[in-house]
């Protein structure tokens, strides 16, 4: 009787796929990738894969499943075992998975599911590294050296050519962050692991050959740690006492084990490494602090807040910022800890209301009062000491018709309209603002 794998039907069903479970001898399914990778409405999808076989392949096919309904597609073939078959265009919005399924008469055997989402935005996953690999300790280190934060759904891992780890919706690497992963026979030893998410599937040896492989969801190869020259008879040969670890300049060592934090440069390189040097890490974009904008000043009793917003497509780390009041007072120098993400908002709160507030006073509190009756000026510099914004009102006048506007009744704050200009509005802390009608009178800087 035919034996019939039921892997890929059972990924289907839970679509909470880890592991490709073995394939029995006689058919193997390798390099399955889907193009284009960014799938957008109208678009056609080509997928192939290589498929071997000790028989004559007698079917190929892809079956996809499109809101619950499966389907399946009759692959061609070319040469060198490369199979392809073309699933239609869907409209934006549309989750389609599939996996490749082949016979040979006496065996039928499936690929793991993939799975993509017609209009989904773009993901750049060739800022992704394979950065540090124990097989002490059993953990694999990814590191991003992108500026964005990297969602990890359908990234995945293989060893030795058999996939080991696939990435959940709940799995993302912050933009210069890292992701660990520990081997399954090292649950015991880690019980606050969400093994769902971060196991992988097979063990790790520091003293064999191993491959490791990092995919995109579309099945293009990221990094490559193909260690398969291994000859523990050779003089030279070192079995890792910690890691295998990358040092800055892109390349293999032996070196401490660091999970979850920068390397350790070693000294000794890798032996044993195919292909030649590994490519360097990409590196991090750096951000422009003139996207960095002075966006909200609240001098209102309990409240006295400073707003700056990140206008850029980067995220920005503020250590070194500063912000002066009075152009010779230094109130706020941002450190290591506090990042604005492109889009976002970074409030910090003065030294006198901040009690009113639940707030990390280290790193979100301004030394200095603020008042909305006084002239005031509050400059923002970068860590170079670039002026990147200058909030200079040092011409209120106290007789004027307009000041009933600066008082400590509503309107609350000094607020940037979509404009570009301040003007008094109500405040929005953290949030887009309101536009005001009223210009800010006495202005003189931007």
């Amino acid at each position: 009787m035919k034996k019939i794998m039921f892997v890929a039907l059972a990924l289907l069903m839970g679509l909470a796929s880890c592991v490709k479970d073995k394939q029995y001898p006689g058919i193997t399914i390798s390099n399955v990738t889907y193009n284009p990778t960014a799938v957008q409405e109208n678009d056609e999808v080509t997928v192939t894969a290589t498929i071997t076989s000790f028989q004559k392949i007698l079917e190929a096919k892809v079956v996809y499943t499109i809101d619950g309904e499966s389907l399946a597609l009759a692959m061609t073939e070319g040469t060198d075992n490369l199979y392809k078959a073309v699933i239609p265009a869907f409209a934006d919005g549309t989750t389609v998975s599939f996996y490749v399924e082949a016979d040979n008469n006496e065996v039928t055997a499936a690929s793991p599911v993939m799975e993509y989402t017609v209009g989904a935005v773009a993901v750049d996953y060739s800022k992704l590294r394979l950065n540090e690999l124990n097989g002490n300790d059993k953990f694999i280190e990814i590191y991003n050296a992108g500026s964005e934060a990297i969602n990890m759904k359908g990234v995945y891992i293989e060893k030795d050519g058999e996939q080991n780890w696939v990435g959940s919706n709940v799995v993302t690497i912050d933009a210069g962050g890292y992701l660990l992963l520990w081997g399954e026979d090292k649950v015991l030893d880690h019980l606050d692991i969400d093994t769902a998410n971060y196991i992988f599937h097979s063990g790790l040896s520091a003293k064999k050959n191993v491959r490791i492989q990092l995919f995109t969801p579309a099945g293009v190869s990221i990094d490559d740690f193909n260690l398969t020259n291994i000859d523990a008879n050779d003089p030279a040969y070192i079995p890792a006492p910690a890691s295998y670890s990358r040092n800055a300049d892109g390349k293999w060592y032996y070196a401490d084990a660091t999970p979850g934090a920068v390397n350790v440069d070693g000294t000794v390189a890798l032996l044993g490494l195919e292909g030649g040097d590994t490519p360097e890490p990409p590196t991090p974009e750096e951000p422009d602090y003139n996207n960095l904008v002075l966006n909200e000043l609240n001098g209102q009793d309990h409240k006295k807040f400073i707003e700056i917003y990140n206008a850029g497509a980067v995220a920005i780390n503020m250590e070194g910022v500063t912000i002066y009041k009075d152009t010779e007072k230094l109130v706020w120098t941002g450190k290591s800890g506090v990042n604005i993400e492109a889009g976002a908002y970074l409030l910090l709160f003065s030294e006198d209301v901040y009690l009113d507030y639940d707030m990390d006073t280290t790193f979100y509190m301004f030394h200095s009062g603020l008042s909305a009756k006084k002239n005031v000026r509050i400059e923002l510099k970068s860590p170079t000491g670039e002026c990147v914004g200058d909030f200079n009102l040092t011409n209120i006048d106290l007789n004027g018709e307009a000041y009933g506007y600066v008082s400590n009744q509503a309107p609350d704050s000094y607020s940037r309209n979509a404009d570009g200009k301040w003007y008094y509005s109500e405040a929005t802390p953290s949030a887009v603002n309101i536009d005001g009608e009223n210009l800010v009178l006495g202005l003189e800087g931007r």
